[in-house]
């Protein structure tokens, strides 16, 4: 039997897979970093190559997040011991997810 790693060969940058796991353990955190209300309204979507996605329930909120962007991913770089976290790009969407049933607790 053959291993994955060996039928995908260097097709998977295995350096940025680990990149991604990390920043989805400090993305799990959301709501630290940002409070109460803005994790209510706006809620990350994805990390791909140091970029967070997010998504916010309207314009309004949207904007409020992006005013505080740089702060935010200060926050979670610091939380990580490094820099994950380069930029972030917000879109508004429906937000159909909560929190507390985001993850069980003894998932790492």
């Amino acid at each position: 039997m053959r291993r994955l790693g060996d039928l995908l060969g260097s097709a998977v940058d295995r350096s940025e897979v680990l990149r991604a796991a990390r920043a989805q353990r400090i993305i799990r955190k959301w709501p630290e970093f940002v409070g109460p209300v803005l994790a209510e309204k706006c809620l990350p979507d994805r990390y791909d190559h140091g970029t967070l996605w997010v998504g916010a329930v309207g314009n309004a909120w949207a904007q409020e997040i992006r005013f505080q962007a740089d702060t935010i991913l200060d926050r979670m770089n610091e939380a990580a011991g490094e820099r994950l976290f380069i930029k972030m790009r917000v879109g508004t969407r429906p937000v159909q997810r909560e929190w507390k049933n985001e993850l069980p607790e003894d998932v790492e």
